[in-house]
């Protein structure tokens, strides 16, 4: 499980394709490979839950399955790549942003991008399966980082993202037409499947 909350970000620097998946090799700050095992440590890469199989130097290699290639932006990703890297939440830490899984739900174009002051105004367009779950002032995740929903319409969404947030994430260097990975919030797809389980119509 992890946050949002975004502290690191890494770079794509080897991948190796096959017909059932993709290796990649992801550079990262020495104080973010430290704290990953081999085997064992999941990594949130923009979003998306993956296990470390090695670490290399200053370095560390994932597979991503063709389930989340086809669900998300991982597919795209090139050597040179920046992504948003998270380690998972553990019983100390802060629960700063909100319960996001890892588990990408589908994709968003970025279609405007308007700066008002310090913030950023990012309007994403996505299909009505996403769209259908969204909540006025509710989190959701892009590309793994948790931000605030509001200005829904019939085919997209808006959010405000803050100094801190265009510093510290790849959303900085995106640019309109550009994807990006969207997890919804899980309480709303478990709130559906209570509510057609209990509630006739």
């Amino acid at each position: 499980m992890f946050t949002g909350i975004i502290r690191f970000t890494g770079e794509i620097i080897g991948i190796q394709s096959f017909s059932y998946g993709k290796r990649l090799q992801i550079k990262a700050e020495e104080v973010f490979i430290k704290q990953l095992e081999e085997g064992i440590s999941s990594v949130s890469i923009d979003g998306a839950c993956h296990t470390v199989e090695k670490i290399q130097g200053n370095s560390f290699i994932v597979f991503s399955s063709f389930e989340t290639l086809r669900r998300s932006t991982i597919e795209n990703l090139k050597k040179g790549s920046r992504v948003n890297l998270e380690l998972p939440v553990t019983p100390e830490s802060f629960l700063d942003g909100h319960i996001v899984q890892g588990h990408i739900d589908g994709i968003g174009r970025i279609s405007s991008i308007q700066k008002k002051g310090e913030t950023y105004l990012y309007r994403f367009l996505t299909e009505n399966s996403i769209l259908k779950y969204l909540v006025e002032k509710d989190s959701i995740a892009i590309d793994g980082i948790s931000l605030t929903i509001f200005d829904i319409d019939s085919s997209s969404f808006r959010v405000a993202l803050i100094p801190q947030t265009m510093k510290h994430t790849t959303l900085c260097s995106k640019h309109e037409g550009d994807t990006v990975n969207i997890e919804i919030n899980v309480m709303a797809k478990y709130a559906e499947k209570f509510f057609k389980k209990n509630v006739k119509v």
